[in-house]
């Protein structure tokens, strides 16, 4: 059981954002010369080779988890952060989101896909200023900071240009997250972008971000959101591959929903038999591939991404994810539509979690024998939250887990509350109890953004005035 008492932070030095202008805001400040020692935790490590611990210790140097271990003797001049009555866990991962469509909050809670295509992307998406994705991935950005969610990969349908992509990059360097900025091709249906330029024009862009800002390994990074063998020919899905090869860039793209008009059966077994699938895919839904497809992809080492809410709602079908788990793949979790749902993955996990244990309930009961333990645990939805997300990112050797030597992204859950206490089984209650509301603290890179329940970091009320403000202004566009 957690000890329950108040949890001492130490103080950090933070930067405030500009209130009226989030575009023009400041990094995180951060020492990175100062190690930060969390001490007291119940430590969920989210990887088998690093023993969880009831009560222990996670050392943070130079922006890397050091040290994961009880009783850690910290270097001279060490903030100690107390974390008596937390669960700390890896931080969360969105593997599939818009964040662009922040601005539309509330518009497709109540959307079929086809009504969401018809009010969100045509009417809206291509209307965004860049200052405007700047302003609503700004926010969104807060938004999954503040839910625990340390890295995410944005699918950009609301890149149109060259200024957009550079306004997303600065949202996101500015926020402080870790972010794959998938940059996307222009295409038909689910699997296009809004932009009017032609995909020559796009992948000369691409070429020049990786050539320039994005050259280097980082915070954020750059992949390419591939239109994918359901919106695109052969032979544009391949020349979207070696694109995607010569720049050494993840891959995703929508597949396998049958809600699309463009749903191409056996596009995977495709791309299999042409050699094509490789570990740098990434796949968003993937609801209805033929049980041998979800192997073929896992033998190559792609990854599946759930996104359960959206896709219970518009028709997708039931979440991947208990199947690509089956295969033994690489399953992520992400939140599709910023429209319709929150961020914040906890939910998203809870959903595949339910959605997979009813299914296999459902079968269980068809065949009359009623299952004798649960099919899914808590611990593997966790792991498609945390550790999962991070591969399906790219990142599995950077994030995920609270290993030493990877970046230290690590979330504090604050577990000594009437509505988390006791706690007797610790994974369980940091999905099933904890969730969002009880995100306590948060580091991304060894930087502190959220202390005592608050972002230090950023003005989250000025950023979410902007995305008021800009919200008004792309409405009277998408009404003229």
């Amino acid at each position: 059981m957690i000890p329950s008492r108040r949890s001492l932070l130490g103080a950090v030095p933070a930067a405030t954002l500009a209130a009226s202008l989030p575009a023009a805001a400041q990094a995180p400040a951060a020492d990175p010369s100062r190690p930060v020692l969390i001490r007291g935790a119940t430590v969920l490590t989210m990887d088998p080779a690093v023993p969880d611990l009831p009560v222990g210790d996670i050392l943070v140097r130079d922006g890397a988890i050091a040290a994961v271990g009880r009783d850690l003797t910290p270097p001279e001049g060490t903030q100690v952060v107390d974390g008596a009555g937390r669960i700390a866990i890896p931080g969360l991962v969105n593997a599939h989101i818009h964040l662009g469509q922040a601005l539309q909050r509330g518009m497709s809670g109540d959307q079929t896909l086809g009504q969401y295509f018809g009010t969100v992307v045509a009417r809206r998406s291509s209307r965004l200023t860049a200052d405007d994705l700047r302003a609503a991935d700004y926010a969104g950005s807060l938004e999954l900071l503040s839910a625990g969610v340390t890295t995410v990969v944005d699918w950009s349908r609301e890149t149109t240009s060259s200024a957009h992509a550079d306004a997303a990059l600065d949202a996101f360097e500015n926020a402080g997250i870790r972010a794959v900025f998938a940059y996307g091709l222009a295409g038909s249906g689910a699997g296009s972008t809004t932009s009017a330029n032609s995909p020559e024009a796009v992948a000369a862009d691409i070429r020049r971000l990786r050539a320039g800002r994005l050259a280097s390994p980082g915070r954020v990074r750059l992949a390419l959101a591939m239109r994918g063998p359901d919106f695109s020919s052969l032979e544009e899905t391949e020349s979207d591959l070696r694109l995607a090869r010569d720049l050494d860039l993840l891959v995703q793209f929508h597949a396998g929903a049958p809600v699309y008009a463009e749903r191409k059966r056996r596009s995977i077994a495709l791309l299999h038999e042409k050699g094509l699938l490789n570990p740098r895919i990434s796949l968003a839904h993937a609801n209805d591939l033929d049980e041998d497809e979800y192997k073929m992809l896992a033998d190559a080492g792609g990854s599946t991404v759930s996104t359960p809410e959206v896709e219970m709602q518009m028709g997708h079908g039931f979440p991947a994810a208990p199947r690509m788990q089956r295969a033994g793949g690489v399953v992520g979790l992400g939140s599709d539509i910023s429209a319709g749902v929150g961020g914040d993955v906890f939910t998203q996990a809870r959903i595949a979690l339910a959605a997979a244990r009813g299914l296999a309930n459902a079968e269980a009961l068809r065949a009359g024998a009623p299952l004798r333990a649960v099919a899914f645990t808590t611990r593997q939805a966790l792991g498609w939250a945390t550790l999962g997300g991070a591969r399906a990112a790219g990142l599995g050797e950077v994030t995920g887990s609270l290993t030493p030597g990877k970046r230290a992204d690590v979330v504090l859950l604050r577990a000594d509350g009437v509505g988390t206490s006791p706690v007797l089984d610790p994974v369980s209650s940091a999905l099933m109890q904890c969730g969002a509301a009880a995100v306590d603290f948060v580091m991304v890179d060894g930087r502190v953004l959220k202390r005592d329940g608050r972002l230090v970091h950023a003005d989250a009320e000025a950023a979410a005035a902007e995305a008021r403000r800009r919200a008004a202004g792309l409405e009277a566009r998408a009404a003229g």
